[in-house]
């Protein structure tokens, strides 16, 4: 009886500490955002805070295309300041394609200010996975 009370108290604590909690350094995470609705740029928005609570120090990109487009836009995105705080204070980068911008005729002014621009989005998101980085698709 003594073992398997051993055996289930050994069990037990090794689910409880099976996600390991450090401060991120190391960890490369990159994220996909293609969805243009304001639900899936907040839920993303709550994830990324989210991630940084945990790890402040995790290294994160974040790519948009398609319609996630919208989220990067000075006119549009209602997300502006959240954005600018996640780069200025967490020193996310932030990059939209410019095979997109093309097809929605977007112009670079018309991105908010700290947007980098990729050639390709899909490019992108494949060579950070090559470079062992975490793959995320962010929205609902």
């Amino acid at each position: 009886m003594k073992k398997l009370f051993f055996l289930i108290t050994l069990f037990t604590q090794t689910l409880v500490f099976a996600q390991k909690i450090d401060d991120g350094t190391g960890h490369k995470i990159v994220f996909q955002l293609v969805a243009g609705d304001s639900l899936s740029h907040q839920s993303f928005s709550n994830n990324l805070r989210n991630l940084y609570e945990i790890w402040p120090k995790a290294e994160v990109e974040v790519v948009f295309h398609g319609n996630g487009i919208f989220m990067a836009m000075t006119e549009i995105s209602k997300h502006a300041k959240i954005l600018q705080d996640l780069v200025e204070k967490q020193n996310t980068k932030m990059v939209v394609c410019e095979n997109t911008m093309k097809q929605k005729k977007i112009k670079r002014e018309q991105l908010l200010p700290f947007m980098k621009t990729v050639p390709m989005a899909i490019a992108e998101i494949v060579l950070k996975q090559e470079q062992g980085w975490s793959y995320i698709r962010s929205g609902l």
